[in-house]
C-alpha cells in the first residue's frame, strides 16, 4: 500500500469484474504447458513414425538438442538478472534490490537452474529460487524428460499409453486435492496463503496435468487428424458451423468459469476479509487445470481440423512469427524488467482510472521485446545455429 497514493482506489478495481483476468490469470501458465506438452507429442509421433524406436545416440541427441537450445540465453539472464542487476538501481526501494532480484539465492544455488530442479532446491517457505519466474522452466524440462516414456507407450500400445496417462492426470489432481486439505489452501494463490506457491503452484506432481492433455491431444492429432480433416474438407459450410459452434461455446465456457469463477471470492477475501470454504477450494485446485487444458486443446484441435472459423485466421496470421521468435527472451527478460520498475519507483502510483498501469504495461511489453531482439541476436539465434549444425550431423 506504501506505493499507491490512494489504496482505496484498488478497493475499487478488485470489485471490477474484468480485474480478475488479472488477480486470477494463473491458468495462462497452464495454456503453455499443454501446448508445449501437445508439440512434444505431435512432432515426437511423427519421428518415431518415420524412424521406429530411437536408439540410444538418438535419445541423447533429444535431450542435448532441447538443454542446449534453452540453456545458453538462460544461463546469460542468470549472470545478469542475479548479479547485475543490483548494481543497476537506486531508489527508495531499492533497499529490497537483493530480495527483489534473488541475489542471495542466485549466488548460493544457481546450480539448481542449471540442472532444472530450482522447483525444488532450495526447498523453502517463500519458494524464492534464482529468477523468480524460472520455476516454469524447471517443471517444462523435467515435464519434457518424462514425455517419452508417455510417448512411446502411446505410439506402440495406444490403449496402455492413454490409460496410464490418463490415471497419472488423476493422480496428480488428487494431489492437488489431498495438498489444499492437508495445509488448508486457497482456490488461487491470489487469495493469500503463501503456501499455495510452495506446495501446489510450482510443484511438478500437481503441474504435470496440462502437460499429459497436451500429450493426449498431440497423439490424438498423429492418428486421426488427417482423417478427420479430410472429413471435415467433405462438410458444407452450415455442418461445419452446426459441429464447431458448439464445441467452441462449451470450451469457452469453461475456460471462462475457471477464470471468473472465482470473482466472488477474490471479493471475499480482499474486501470482507472472508476465506474460500474447504469444500471450493479443494474442488477448484482439483479440477481447474484439467478443465482448462482439456478446453484449450479442444480448441487447438478445431482449428488444427479446420472448424476453427476467425479465430483459426487471427491465430494464423503471419505477422505472429516474428514476434515468436523473440518469446523466449521476452519471458526471461520482463520479470527483470518490473523488478527494476519497482525498486527504483520514486512516486505513488495511481489506479484510477488505470491509465497509470495500462501506460507501464505497454511500456513493459515495448521493452521486453527490444531488450529480446538483443538477446535472440546475439545469443540465443547463434547458439541455436550452432547447435543445429551439430545437431544434423
Amino acid at each position: 500500500s506504501g506505493m499507491l497514493g490512494d489504496p482505496g482506489d484498488l478497493a475499487k478495481l478488485l470489485q471490477s469484474r474484468g480485474f480478475t483476468l488479472i488477480a486470477n490469470a494463473f491458468s495462462s501458465v497452464d495454456s503453455f504447458f499443454t501446448l508445449s506438452g501437445f508439440l512434444v507429442s505431435f512432432l515426437l509421433l511423427k519421428q518415431l513414425t518415420k524412424k521406429g524406436l530411437l536408439s540410444i545416440p538418438q535419445w541423447t541427441a533429444f535431450y542435448v538438442h532441447r538443454y542446449v537450445r534453452l540453456t545458453t540465453p538462460y544461463l546469460v539472464m542468470i549472470l545478469f538478472e542475479g548479479f547485475l542487476y543490483r548494481h543497476l538501481v537506486s531508489g527508495p526501494f531499492s533497499v529490497d534490490i537483493d530480495v527483489g532480484t534473488n541475489h542471495a539465492t542466485c549466488k548460493q544455488y544457481w546450480w539448481t537452474n542449471l540442472l532444472y530442479i530450482n522447483n525444488l532446491v532450495p526447498w523453502n517457505p517463500t519458494g524464492q529460487n534464482c529468477l523468480g519466474q524460472s520455476w516454469y522452466l524447471a517443471n517444462d524440462m523435467q515435464f519434457f524428460i518424462l514425455a517419452p516414456a508417455f510417448i512411446v507407450l502411446l505410439f506402440a500400445y495406444p490403449l496402455i499409453g492413454n490409460l496410464v496417462t490418463t490415471v497419472t492426470i488423476s493422480c496428480s489432481a488428487i494431489a492437488a486435492a489431498i495438498i489444499t486439505a492437508h495445509y488448508n489452501l486457497a482456490p488461487s494463490m491470489s487469495l493469500g496463503n503463501p503456501l499455495n506457491y510452495t506446495k501446489v503452484y510450482r510443484v511438478p506432481w500437481t503441474r504435470i496435468s496440462p502437460y499429459l492433455v497436451g500429450i493426449l491431444g498431440g497423439w490424438f492429432y498423429w492418428r486421426w487428424g488427417e482423417q478427420v480433416q479430410e472429413k471435415v474438407k467433405t462438410l458444407p459450410v452450415w455442418k461445419k458451423v452446426v459441429i464447431a459452434t458448439p464445441l467452441w461455446l462449451a470450451t469457452a465456457a469453461v475456460e471462462y468459469e475457471v477464470v471468473f469463477g472465482l470473482y466472488h471470492e477474490i471479493q471475499d477475501h480482499f474486501i470482507h476479509g472472508k476465506a474460500t470454504s474447504k469444500t471450493d477450494s479443494i474442488s477448484y485446485q482439483m479440477l481447474a487445470r484439467i478443465g482448462w487444458s482439456l478446453a484449450l486443446i479442444t480448441q487447438v484441435l478445431l482449428c488444427q481440423f479446420g472448424l476453427g472459423g476467425f479465430i483459426n485466421s487471427i491465430l494464423s496470421w503471419k505477422g505472429w512469427l516474428v514476434l515468436s521468435r523473440l518469446t523466449y527472451s521476452v519471458y526471461l527478460i520482463h520479470f527483470g524488467l518490473i523488478v527494476i520498475l519497482v525498486d527504483q519507483t520514486r512516486h505513488t502510483f495511481f489506479v484510477k482510472p488505470d491509465f497509470e498501469f495500462a501506460v507501464i504495461y505497454l511500456g513493459i511489453v515495448v521493452m521486453s521485446y527490444l531488450a529480446a531482439v538483443v538477446l535472440y541476436v546475439c545469443v540465443e539465434q547463434p547458439v541455436a545455429l550452432l547447435e543445429g549444425i551439430t545437431y544434423r550431423k
